[in-house]
């Protein structure tokens, strides 16, 4: 404010004292220090009440002064006294003054409503000045403020109708009131006076865009809005491109809707409203943009509201346009479980079951079409869903269930009948594979009832040859001959082998060598490899048993030029035939060649003892007893110990080494007294015992021997047969009891050394390891019985259901040296490359899934399957993922077993540790698709799906896909994993 002073620099005489107080209070007011101006003011007004000579003038502005001072320094009394300055001095031009002073004070401060009443006083009677104009304005400005629109637009209209600084402004909000009354008119001719005013030139395109949407004037709305989005010029166009894109939606011009939207998005910050993001997506979605949509559907489509329902759906269909199922899967179970939008609920359930049958979940989509048809029994997709159950029936895994739906039809058709041939024959397979022949044979004559495909007629044949053979049906014979009477070339190779073995097994060698060249002739590819090496090998053996020993050693020296496996047998083989042949030398030289170049073979106790008895036979007596010394040293537990034995005493014998013969001969006694070296070694021991001048002391040993060998007929030997017998008729509580008092007993006796072995299956069979474990040890550590290597391998498989790892391997290393039974040998190499797997060896792990892999053939069925996933894993460990994800793809490769569903699962893994979320995805949506019946690694691949939309930062489709295997899921402990990694998503949100 402006103070004038010229009236006191006339009359220098008036300064007197009091007047000092009110200049001071002026300097003071001027430099805004209210609150000592107002104590000068109050000195000043005091003062000159007690003079005579009373200046009027100066008082009444000292009065002002003071007021304001109070006002402005908020005094707790400076209402009061402003009001009494009003009402003493009403006439006076400062109390007009003072209104407008306290108006636009209460305006600054933002306190309107006080601003109002002061205002409202100032502006009562006022004129057009550019100072009346100011408080009108502000006057209104407040009553817009307190959403007085009704007081405040009349001033508004006054102001804006005369030139002054606050006409455009005035103009603005006069075009704002009337927007919020819909005097969409006036709103256009007030904000179009200030369209390119500063700074109302930045927001006015969007009130004047959305006056002329809610006038659903389109088209003009369209001519006035698209130029400014394409040449903005720093308006601010969100709301502009907000009400084109609704307009271009709502004229179906889904194009530009969501290139308008697409803006709108870009500018706008902060929610925007459910429609929107729906009309958004939508348009994406019309124009073919999934990608985008499916990005914009998400945001929405988990509320449980219609617009949530409808995003959920179209969620799906966009999921399905980007092939992304396991999404597509989750919208529409969210679609169909809501209940706003019928049509849309029906829809969803009919895709939903869809994209579970192409997920490859074919239960999961049977469970879901049976539901449709009894939710809408005459619904739209009625015809469509029974024929997509008829398809589903030939894809399904479960098979013995779909059978059994298919025989209960009363109507079948030719394509339903293929399915059942399928289906019957796939659960044959099974079957098979689980080694249940006989009920593999009956889903074979199944498939054989409905012979529409012809290739899957000729491989139920096969097939039910095969299950015949494993399970010693005599009409398998017959079944692999009608194979043979086929078109299909590879089935009548597999008929032919299987002939092969079936007259192997049955001693007509004749034949079984015939088929078995015949089989030769055959096609020669890496997957039957071992069969052909195989077929070499027993066609050698087929010779040999009918004395054909040039014909013989022909098919071996092939066997060992050839093979890759057996090669050590093949040499074996041929050197006895050597010696049939009289060719002691040359078949001396490959036994010896055996131990040295296969060291680890089973075969190597045979070659030592082959090769100490030729030199035995040739009168080399240290040479044999050097040799079998070896071979009794180094394989102390192989079946071949008592005729060594034998052997070596001779040897000692024929050397005068009568001594060191009567110990072998003992031991034989000791050891081995139910063998057939016995007796030999009987009367041995009495020769020996006469060379040396103690025919007495023979004697002493047949006493002690028949205390142990118990003669046929005996009572001893009785209460062993008795105890036995209720072994083997699984009576295994009284058997142990009988036993093992048999071995109280008779502690001494050759038999309890086998009783020890059926103490411990009588255990192991009923279930109590830890007893089983005891004898089978005893067995093992006794290495006097034929059951060391059953014994071993129980022992191992219990080691190992303990996690005693370390002992496991010690068992199943002694399988290898005791065994000369190659599936024995080829469960050993398994459990090996278990246990070292488990234990971390993995180069152990490799070495032993190779031999099963190269040498270990079909004799143990899916060892192959398990060696090459123990491979990929082994690797995987080892951290070389490139060869891990070789070897994973071989196993897959072999067959759609537990096997190839879990090397699956692992390559999908080492991609989400790779952070190639994408990629893991893909392959265990692969998994779930092929392997669906195997529900470990079915169930596990969902989960790890989950957690790469995780890491993609997809919370929707980690939640829904978690939510799925919650509701769907049958395992406690798959449900309780969702369901924690749910709550961990639910608390990062």
């Amino acid at each position: 404010m402006q103070v004038s002073h010229s009236s006191y620099a006339q009359n220098t005489i008036a300064y007197t004292d009091p007047e000092s107080h009110y200049n001071k209070g002026i300097e003071l007011f001027q430099k805004k220090a209210y609150t000592a101006s107002r104590e000068e003011f109050k000195h000043y007004i005091q003062s000159t009440e007690k003079t005579l000579k009373e200046n009027e003038f100066n008082l009444t502005n000292a009065e002002y002064y003071s007021a304001l001072s109070g006002l402005y320094a908020k005094a707790t009394d400076a209402d009061i006294e402003i009001e009494r300055f009003v009402v003493n001095h009403s006439d006076h031009p400062k109390a007009k003054v003072i209104y407008n002073d306290l108006g636009k004070y209460f305006y600054d401060q933002g306190d309107y409503n006080k601003a109002i009443v002061y205002l409202e006083k100032a502006t009562a009677g006022a004129s057009d000045s550019q100072q009346s104009l100011e408080m009108k304005y502000k006057l209104a400005v407040s009553y817009y403020q307190t959403n007085n629109f009704q007081r405040a637009l009349p001033i508004f209209n006054e102001v804006k109708a005369v030139a002054s600084d606050y006409q455009s402004h005035s103009s603005y909000y006069a075009g704002v009131i009337n927007y919020k009354n819909e005097n969409y008119d006036a709103a256009l001719n007030d904000l179009k006076r200030v369209e390119n005013v500063n700074p109302y030139r930045i927001e006015i395109p969007n009130w004047i865009a959305n006056i002329l949407y809610v006038q659903k004037k389109n088209d003009e709305l369209l001519a006035y809005t698209e130029p400014i989005i394409e040449k903005p010029n720093g308006k601010k166009i969100d709301d502009i491109c907000l009400v084109t894109a609704e307009v271009c939606y709502f004229k179906d011009d889904f194009v530009k809707a969501a290139k308008y939207y697409d803006k709108f998005r870009n500018f706008k910050r902060g929610a925007v409203s459910n429609q929107v993001t729906f009309r958004h997506a939508y348009s994406l979605y019309k124009t073919n943009v999934f990608d985008k949509a499916v990005e914009n559907f998400k945001k929405i489509a988990a509320q449980n509201t219609e617009i949530g329902q409808q995003a959920a759906y179209y969620l799906g269909i966009s999921s399905l346009k980007v092939n992304d199922l396991n999404a597509a899967l989750a919208a529409f179970d969210r679609a169909k479980t809501a209940n706003f939008d019928k049509v849309i609920k029906e829809e969803a359930q009919f895709n939903f079951a869809k994209v579970a049958i192409d997920l490859g979940n074919n239960q999961q989509g049977i469970n879901e079409l049976q539901d449709y048809l009894k939710n809408y029994p005459n619904g739209k997709y009625e015809d469509e869903v029974n024929e997509i159950l008829s398809d589903v029936l030939f894809d399904s895994n479960n098979y013995s269930q779909a059978i059994s739906y298919i025989e209960g039809l009363k109507k079948r058709t030719s394509k339903i009948n293929l399915a059942y041939q399928r289906l019957c024959y796939n659960q044959g397979v099974l079957d098979f594979n689980a080694e249940r022949y006989a009920r593999a044979i009956q889903y074979f004559d199944k498939s054989l009832s409905q012979p529409i495909d012809a290739e899957l007629k000729n491989n139920a044949m096969f097939w039910k040859a095969e299950a015949s053979y494993a399970a010693k049906s005599p009409e398998a014979e017959a079944l692999y001959k009608d194979v043979l009477n086929t078109s299909n070339e590879s089935l009548k190779q597999k008929s032919r082998y299987g002939l092969a073995y079936l007259n192997y097994n049955n001693k007509d060698y004749k034949q079984a060598s015939n088929y078995f060249k015949e089989f030769l002739k055959g096609k020669r590819e890496e997957s039957t490899r071992q069969n052909f090496e195989d077929a070499l090998v027993r066609i050698g053996d087929c010779y040999l048993a009918t004395k054909n020993y040039n014909d013989a050693i022909t098919y071996y020296d092939q066997a060992i030029k050839e093979n890759k496996t057996e090669k050590d047998y093949a040499m074996y083989q041929k050197a006895l035939t050597l010696t049939f042949l009289g060719k002691n030398q040359e078949a001396q030289q490959l036994f010896d060649r055996i131990s040295a170049q296969y060291p680890n073979s089973r075969l190597v106790d045979d070659a030592l003892y082959q090769s100490g008895v030729l030199e035995l036979d040739k009168g080399n007596n240290q040479s044999a007893i050097t040799i079998l010394s070896k071979m009794i040293r180094e394989r102390p537990k192989s079946a071949l110990m008592p005729k060594a034995l034998s052997k070596r005493a001779l040897a000692y014998s024929n050397m005068k080494n009568f001594e060191a013969s009567i110990i072998d001969y003992k031991l034989i006694l000791q050891r081995y007294g139910n063998s057939d070296e016995a007796d030999n070694a009987l009367l041995g021991l009495q020769e020996s015992l006469n060379s040396v001048g103690r025919p007495e002391d023979f004697s002493a040993v047949v006493d002690e021997y028949k205390k142990v060998n118990p003669a046929n007929g005996s009572v001893e030997n009785l209460e062993y047969e008795s105890a036995k017998n209720l072994y083997l008729n699984e009576k295994y509580d009284k058997a142990i009891a009988a036993l093992q008092k048999y071995i109280r007993n008779y502690p001494n006796s050759s038999n309890s050394f086998e009783a020890k072995y059926y103490i411990a299956d009588s255990y192991y069979i009923s279930n109590d390891k830890t007893n089983a474990l005891k004898y089978y040890s005893q067995v093992i550590t006794d290495n006097r019985t034929t059951f060391v290597t059953k014994s071993a391998l129980r022992a191992a498989a219990i080691e190992v259901s303990n996690k005693s790892y370390r002992n496991a391997i010690t068992n199943f290393r002694t399988v290898l040296f005791a065994s000369q039974n190659k599936r024995d040998i080829v469960s050993a190499w398994q459990g090996l490359a278990d246990s070292y797997y488990i234990t971390g060896n993995q180069d152990s792990v490799i070495v032993f899934s190779k031999e099963i892999i190269n040498n270990g053939g079909s004799i143990v069925m899916g060892a192959t399957n398990k060696a090459q996933l123990l491979l990929g894993k082994a690797y995987m460990q080892k951290n070389d993922f490139v060869k891990a994800e070789e070897e994973f793809k071989k196993t897959i490769a072999m067959a759609k077993d537990n096997n190839g569903a879990e090397a699956k699962y692992f390559i999908g893994e080492m991609q989400y540790k790779a952070k190639k979320y994408k990629e893991s995805i893909k392959i265990l949506q692969e998994l779930a698709q092929d392997f669906s019946e195997f529900v470990y690694w079915y169930e596990k691949s969902f989960l790890l799906i989950s957690d790469n939309y995780v890491g993609m930062n997809d919370y929707f489709m980690a939640k829904a896909t978690l939510k799925s295997v919650i509701e769907n899921s049958d395992t406690p402990e798959t449900v309780d994993a969702a369901k924690k990694k749910l709550k961990d998503i639910e608390n990062k949100e």
